[in-house]
């Protein structure tokens, strides 16, 4: 089970790594959206790292600093994912529905926009070191350090509140807002656009194009939903049918038997491989949109050809013309 997961670990930082460097070098990072893809790249990759600071066999004589390391990073990087994941989506509705215009207005505070796109995450890392809440959990075997706690003062009772009510409001409520936020943006983007009605051949082909993108982004709040899916799964048992949990879970360390083994792979083997599903989407999207974006210009070509024999025999053509050519250019933006 720990090669699986330096496996899924390994698969994500390359994920990561070749999607920042694709962006470094072959897109252009002078673009206020392509800088915002970057910051999820950058907080997968430093998840991903988080988790290689701690897999260990057991959560018996841990490193409690290693473990305070990692579940600050691990945490930090989660909900910085969900951030920038929303970001993306609302970003992309304000281009389409309002214009670049607007969207220039955003990039003005583009370093008060990163400074809050990292600050809140950071917030929500730092709160659970005042309740000393970073530690593996027995329920985590390999053993990874995350939000938990296991203060030996205190009650069976009361740590299992208050990891309940730590995880509840620092972890899987920011998710699931994530999800929901991200998914709403997305859908009035896809609708937005799809009723926009043209009469002309080159706009209709550029609506499908805007409409195909909306959709295409919609994958990435649907892999941090499947990535954690199994954990949101596992949460909700924890709250309402903790007996459960706790029988399989003697079953497994007393007599290796039951599914918690199967459990345990994938509710943490697939959360392991959030930078590779996001990386996917990037490499999933950037294909689809330069595919139809080659098909649109060679289009736009043969109406620039048109619009010069037009222009001779009657102005409003030309301005039709050119309206198209405008609206390529803006898409091309976009």
């Amino acid at each position: 089970m720990i090669i699986l997961f330096y496996v899924c670990i390994s698969l994500s930082i390359a994920g990561s790594a070749l999607m920042l460097t694709h962006l470094f070098f072959f897109d252009n990072l002078k673009v206020f959206a392509q800088r915002i893809v970057a910051c999820l790249s950058i907080s997968d990759c430093i998840y991903a790292f988080g988790l290689l600071l701690y897999v260990e066999p057991s959560f018996e004589g841990y490193d409690v600093t290693r473990c305070i390391i990692q579940g600050t990073l691990t945490q930090f990087a989660t909900i910085c994912a969900f951030l920038w994941s929303t970001s993306i989506s609302y970003f992309l509705y304000i281009s389409i529905t309002k214009g670049q215009k607007e969207l220039i207005y955003f990039e003005r505070y583009e370093k008060f926009i990163f400074a809050i796109g990292f600050a809140i995450p950071l917030l929500m890392a730092i709160i659970p070191l005042f309740f000393q809440s970073y530690a593996p959990t027995p329920q985590k075997v390999p053993a990874t350090c995350s939000i938990s706690s296991n203060d030996q003062e205190k009650s069976i009772e009361m740590n299992r509140s208050l990891s309940l009510y730590l995880n509840l409001t620092l972890f899987y409520l920011p998710l699931l807002s994530s999800v929901l936020i991200s998914v709403y943006f997305i859908l009035r983007t896809y609708f937005k656009t799809k009723r926009i009605k043209s009469s002309y051949e080159l706009l209709n082909k550029q609506i499908n194009i805007q409409q195909k993108f909306a959709r295409n982004l919609i994958l990435y709040p649907l892999a941090l939903f499947i990535c954690w899916l199994p954990s949101q799964i596992i949460f909700l048992i924890f709250v309402f049918k903790n007996n459960w949990i706790e029988q399989i879970q003697q079953d497994y360390f007393v007599s290796q038997t039951g599914p918690y083994y199967y459990i345990r792979i994938a509710q943490y083997g697939i959360s392991f491989l959030q930078g590779f599903f996001n990386s996917l989407v990037y490499w999933f999207n950037s294909y689809q949109m330069r595919k139809r974006l080659d098909s649109l210009e060679r289009e736009n070509l043969n109406y620039q050809k048109t619009r010069t024999f037009f222009s001779n025999n009657n102005d409003q053509s030309e301005r039709k013309s050119s309206q198209l050519s405008n609206s390529f250019e803006n898409l091309q933006d976009i």
